[in-house]
């Protein structure tokens, strides 16, 4: 990794903020670009958080992603319109889910 590649450290107060947000999970067929995939479609949604995690032997990956509730809808439509999205779901970002 070059010193280009890393990025500044995001500031809790900056990333969470006030703002009510939304965590979306996605499980989605991994083909080795899917993330990608994802990046390029949010690329103008103030994303917050992203975490991306492939099983064992690829397959399904699940990432999950948190954006304001106002940004929510719309990266959803965007998300929903990608070939390898196979499930996604939202609720209230902090809100604990039973899996």
């Amino acid at each position: 990794m070059t010193r280009s590649d890393v990025l500044p450290a995001v500031d809790d107060a900056v990333r969470t903020g006030d703002t009510a947000c939304h965590a979306l999970t996605i499980t989605l067929r991994d083909g080795g670009h899917a993330l990608n995939r994802i990046s390029a479609v949010l690329n103008n949604l103030s994303v917050r958080t992203l975490s991306f995690r492939v099983a064992d032997g690829g397959g399904l990956a699940v990432c999950e992603i948190v954006v304001p509730v106002s940004d929510s809808p719309r990266a959803q439509a965007k998300l929903r319109r990608c070939v390898e999205v196979v499930e996604l779901s939202a609720h209230p970002a902090g809100e604990t889910r039973a899996i």
